[in-house]
């Protein structure tokens, strides 16, 4: 963060003609450090002001908006003479809607619905049986980058090697939430599993009603005009990854 270059940002460049930040104060320092700490995914404590002074630059017309961010960028002396420079300050960072950073993109949790369930049960009372629709939800991290992420990804002069790492499956709203799902095994593989990935659970099967009637109370269950008998089912933990971008260098 000492040093931004007067005619590139690339990262690990070393060029004689380079700024002090510490020579600098006000906005003009702020606006060096905004272009430095925009060219990296990752980005330390210290861009916090910077990058603060930056966004809170935004009129409700999109051209105004535009217009002050180029005049605050171009506080910071760095030459106009690369034309790549000038599309990184004109047309990348002036156009931004937020920062763009590997946490960011991990904590943007993308929701769909996955399917509908009937459940029916009965009132107990002679009064039938009572069903219900209800909405089964999926989760992931999003996979698609922000607009900011893929504009500052179009530059040479930035740091952004995105790549989503996870699968684009949904998981279930409880799976989610607990963070992990579950693969059934048998129960001599569960047997040999650490006791932190096993775990047991109900698996019904839908049988008839005459088979119903001669299980067990606690080897059947009815749910509406449906008849199951219930099973031991052996399951192994699935952790579910939610890092899911990563910056490759």
């Amino acid at each position: 963060m000492k040093k931004v270059l007067l005619s590139i940002l690339a990262f690990g460049v070393v060029s004689s003609n380079a700024i002090e930040l510490e020579m600098l104060t006000g906005d003009t320092r702020l606006a060096c450090e905004a272009m430095l700490c925009l060219a990296s995914p990752t980005q330390p404590a210290e861009c916090s002001a910077s990058l603060a002074r930056y966004f809170s630059i935004h009129f409700k017309k999109p051209w105004k908006t535009i217009n002050a961010r180029k005049a605050f960028l171009n506080l910071c002396p760095i030459g106009d003479a690369d034309s790549e420079m000038l599309k990184y300050k004109n047309e990348i960072l002036a156009n931004l809607d937020g920062a763009c950073s590997v946490e960011a993109l991990n904590q943007r949790i993308e929701k769909t619905l996955l399917r509908v369930e009937q459940f029916c049960e009965s009132s107990g009372a002679g009064d039938g049986t009572s069903c219900k629709n209800v909405n089964i939800y999926g989760f992931r991290i999003n996979p698609q980058l922000t607009n900011s992420c893929r504009l500052l990804s179009s530059s040479k002069y930035t740091d952004y090697h995105l790549k989503y790492t996870c699968n684009n499956k949904f998981y279930e709203q409880e799976e989610w939430q607990r963070g992990y799902e579950l693969k059934e095994i048998s129960q001599e593989i569960y047997n040999a599993l650490p006791v932190s990935q096993r775990e047991q659970g109900e698996k019904l099967t839908e049988i008839s009603r005459y088979e119903f009637i001669k299980l067990p109370q606690n080897q059947r269950k009815q749910i509406g005009f449906k008849y199951y008998k219930i099973h031991i089912a052996y399951y192994q933990k699935m952790a579910i990854k939610k890092e899911c971008w990563v910056n490759e260098k």
